[in-house]
């Protein structure tokens, strides 16, 4: 390392010149601050993600409420037209069958919905993959084949 003498006659490193532990403690503290930043990123991603659910989830809760007040009145209103033509009994298991596969595709739908959506925050652990692959990368020792051809030139 070159050294120069300082205006109070310290010596202080060439300019442009670090030391290793220097290197290394600026790398830890900008990786302890980048994961820190990421993570609060990866909760408010979570929380947004979760706040979605919250809301497909209170969708389908009302609109099944709905549809169950629906289906009541008209199967009620069905059952009674039936029962003029084809009888009480048969009229009430038509009725049944059709609010069955109704509810059937309403929940399958709603099932859809709800996997499609991510509860990890995929966006933000990307993010921290790569950039923790940046930092190792930066803080990576250098090769052997370097550090020889290094060495052998020194006088």
């Amino acid at each position: 390392m070159v050294t120069t003498e300082a205006p109070g006659g310290a010596a202080s490193a060439a300019p442009g010149r670090r030391s290793f532990v220097d290197t290394w403690t600026e790398v830890a503290a900008d990786a302890g601050g980048l994961i820190r930043a990421e993570a609060a990123m990866a909760r408010l991603e979570t929380g947004e993600n979760l706040r979605g659910f919250a809301g497909d989830a209170a969708r389908i809760g009302a609109g099944a409420l709905l549809i169950s007040v629906t289906i009541v009145l008209l199967a009620v209103a069905a059952v009674v037209a039936l029962a003029h033509l084809v009888g009480m009994l048969a009229a009430l298991l038509i009725v049944a069958g059709i609010c069955a596969v109704a509810g059937w595709l309403l929940v399958r739908s709603g099932k859809e919905a709800i996997s499609t959506r991510r509860l990890l925050p995929e966006r933000s652990l990307s993010r921290m993959s790569r950039d923790l692959e940046r930092l190792s990368a930066q803080g990576a020792p250098l090769p052997m084949e370097e550090t020889a051809s290094a060495e052998t030139e020194r006088p």
